[in-house]
């Protein structure tokens, strides 16, 4: 009895000592000096802040032609931070996770108006009618990640991944004639609906990265990935009509001008080359 006593007090000791280490190395981490410049303003993110990105390319390529004596230096301009022209954004979990996403929500209508000669019978000599064709194109990307951060200094390392969808509907188009189809001359076929190819892109992405602060909560970083994506591509198909005056008889007819298709990719990526420039607040 005495010895199992002796073996439970060892234990409960080794278990006491193992406790104390592990709160001693958090206070540890906790009190780790926050790395600041000069002035005494911290540099890296803090747990709490929110970061936007941009792409850093226009920027780069602006002052790098200051020193190639190119003499059509274009100002550069605020770009997407993301190959697919999403918002990006990022929240600071703690000082080393931060939870990162994207979104596009792009909903897009144009109207044309064209004004044609009327054909109906007895129409007056020079009266008009109008021809209507709308177009619509809807895009979403949604994109969801998590980001593990290592590093003490300005140079920060990270790694993760994240899952994302694309979906983009294609042009459709719909006419709506201002002429009967049946006052057109004969063997007219005219388009009424043009469905355009709609795609799908579901993948999951490992990545890792670089960021190099240049300033207090300022950062210039670029990323490599690897992993999966499935992609769904719709047929474009077009709707005519013609009308045959002498059976009076009104034809609809829709063909495909491509197939249907799907794709699967297992490949590494450099994330369209985006050098992205983020902010953090």
């Amino acid at each position: 009895m005495n010895f199992i006593n002796r073996k439970l007090n060892n234990i409960a000791k080794q278990a006491l000592i193992l406790l104390c280490l592990m709160h001693t190395s958090s206070l540890f981490s906790q009190l780790q000096p926050v790395l600041k410049n000069k002035r005494g303003i911290a540099i890296l993110p803090q747990q709490g802040d929110f970061a936007i990105g941009f792409g850093a390319n226009p920027f780069l390529n602006y002052f790098g032609n200051f020193f190639n004596g190119n003499n059509n230096n274009i100002s550069p301009s605020p770009t997407f931070a993301t190959p697919n022209q999403s918002l990006f954004f990022k929240y600071m979990k703690t000082n080393q996770l931060a939870y990162r996403g994207y979104f596009r929500i792009g909903v897009n209508s144009n109207t044309l108006n064209f004004n044609v000669a009327d054909k109906t019978p007895g129409a007056a000599s020079g009266s008009l009618v109008k021809d209507v064709q709308k177009t619509k194109n809807n895009i979403i990307g949604i994109g969801f990640g998590i980001e593990k951060r290592r590093g003490t200094t300005r140079v920060q390392g990270y790694y993760g991944g994240e899952v994302y969808f694309n979906y983009n509907s294609g042009f459709d188009t719909k006419f709506k004639y201002g002429n009967s189809i049946e006052n057109e001359d004969t063997g007219v076929i005219r388009n009424t609906i043009i469905n355009a190819s709609s795609s799908l892109t579901f993948g999951v992405r490992g990545f890792v990265g670089v960021e190099y602060f240049i300033a207090p909560r300022v950062s210039l970083g670029g990323e490599l990935g690897y992993g999966p994506s499935i992609n769904v591509r719709s047929a474009n198909e077009i709707t005519s009509e013609s009308y045959d005056k002498t059976t009076s008889t009104l034809t609809a007819r829709k063909i495909s001008t491509s197939s249907k298709s799907t794709g699967f990719s297992m490949d590494t990526d450099n994330y369209f080359g985006i050098v992205k420039l983020l902010f953090y607040f």
